[in-house]
């Protein structure tokens, strides 16, 4: 393992997925559920996004990106659909089933919204460019882990002052908006 690789493509990619859809679907997860389910959930979708990555990379760059961004916008637009017309339930404590559930919500999300994702693109470009594929996916899977760690304690602090109703129709409507940027996107 090379340490340049690395720290390069942890630098990059950190930067790169700090502003990125898929760190505001963490932290808006994270306001709503349990952290640790979230957390390892989002852990485990960047995981095998990166090495899709660095495997795939040349496959990827062949892929059309329309296909890429309405697969994303769809997911997005059903997400949010489900959280604006889900109804209000009583609040109960967290259930191993629930927590099962957020874990796996928060994998099926990232992994879609990571799906020709820039910090995928660019982690395939570091591997051809750089050559060292396992240095480039530590760097970057470490890059993703602190960001997605990040947004879990901002969104789990956060999500204890709002009310749940309220977390759930604003997050709703951000996923639906991101859905629609994935559309306007394919305008370009």
């Amino acid at each position: 393992m090379h340490f340049g690789p690395l720290v390069t493509a942890f630098g990059l990619i950190f930067i790169a997925e700090l502003p990125d859809k898929t760190a505001y679907t963490v932290l808006l997860l994270a306001a709503r559920k349990k952290p640790l389910p979230v957390l390892l959930g989002s852990w485990l979708a960047f995981l095998l996004q990166n090495l899709v990555a660095v495997a795939l990379g040349s496959l990827l760059a062949r892929t059309s990106p329309e296909i890429i961004r309405w697969t994303a916008a769809l997911v997005f637009l059903v997400f949010g659909l489900l959280l604006l017309l889900r109804q209000d339930r009583a609040e109960s404590a967290e259930t191993p089933q629930s927590q099962q559930r957020a874990f796996v919500q928060s994998f099926l999300l990232v992994f879609a919204a990571e799906i020709g994702d820039a910090t995928q693109i660019g982690t395939a470009a570091l591997v051809a460019r750089l050559g060292q594929r396992w240095s480039v996916f530590a760097g970057s899977t470490l890059a993703l882990w602190a960001v997605a760690g990040l947004a879990v304690t901002i969104g789990n602090r956060v999500g204890a002052r709002i009310p749940k109703r309220a977390l759930r129709k604003v997050a709703g409507v951000l996923f639906i908006a991101f859905a629609i940027a994935s559309v306007l996107l394919l305008e370009r």
